[in-house]
């Protein structure tokens, strides 16, 4: 399902892993006391566990929060609490910047996405209706304060529905992933197509030029969904 390349190897994991990591975070979430409609922010960089996440978020019926990477800590406070976020997923890099961020909030719970999740027992996927809230993507904030546009179920089904009248994906396809998931591209491009076809996504630890061109030429990869200043680069 996914391969992360790094500069000195390919962490690979297979769509049976993937699944049970999002799993085993649902049924963390549901034991935590995440409802339905709850909201749950991320904020890390692309990888497996980042995608398990959220996907675990999904399966549990919370809404997930997906958080700019580039965020100082008074913006990832502002975002969270704007959100109404109860649980905050982050990775090693970002701990500080989380642990700064809600200082002032101790009723926010911060995870270590990378962590095991528990043994709770496995939750069952949560009931909700397709105009659920699934997904709260925030503005870049470039003219005024970053606003929240909330995305449903539904909202994500047609979107699938829709590219894959335009793009053909299979199984037999490997996508380069070089956008940061908080973008709406590339959840939709390098996560929600590849996913519901059983393609392989391709992240990269590091982003340029030279580990572009290695992914290219290595990891097989036959499609390439980005924005211009990748293809220039």
């Amino acid at each position: 399902a996914v391969e992360i390349q790094r500069p000195d190897r390919v962490d690979a994991f297979t769509y049976q892993q993937l699944h049970d990591l999002a799993v085993a975070q649902a049924s963390w979430l549901v034991a935590s006391g995440v409802r339905p409609g709850d909201r749950c922010a991320i904020l890390a960089h692309n990888d497996a566990h980042w995608c398990a996440v959220h996907l675990g978020i999904l399966r549990a019926g919370a809404t997930a929060v997906p958080l700019d990477t580039n965020y100082s800590a008074r913006q990832v406070a502002t975002i969270v609490r704007d959100s109404g976020s109860r649980v905050l997923f982050v990775s090693a890099k970002f701990t500080a910047v989380a642990a700064e961020a809600l200082k002032d909030d101790p009723a926010i719970v911060i995870v270590d996405l990378h962590a095991a999740s528990g043994t709770n027992p496995l939750a069952p996927e949560a009931q909700y209706a397709p105009s659920a809230p699934a997904v709260i993507l925030y503005t870049s904030g470039t003219t005024s304060d970053p606003k929240g546009v909330v995305l449903t179920h539904s909202n994500l089904l047609a979107e699938r529905d829709a590219a894959f009248k335009v793009v053909t994906v299979t199984d037999q396809d490997a996508l380069l992933g070089v956008l940061p998931l908080f973008h709406s591209l590339a959840q939709l491009a390098n996560l929600l197509l590849p996913f519901a076809v059983g393609a392989r996504v391709v992240y990269l630890e590091t982003i340029n030029s030279t580990d572009l061109v290695r992914a290219l030429s290595e990891r097989q990869i036959t499609i390439f969904c980005c924005v211009p200043q990748f293809f220039y680069l």
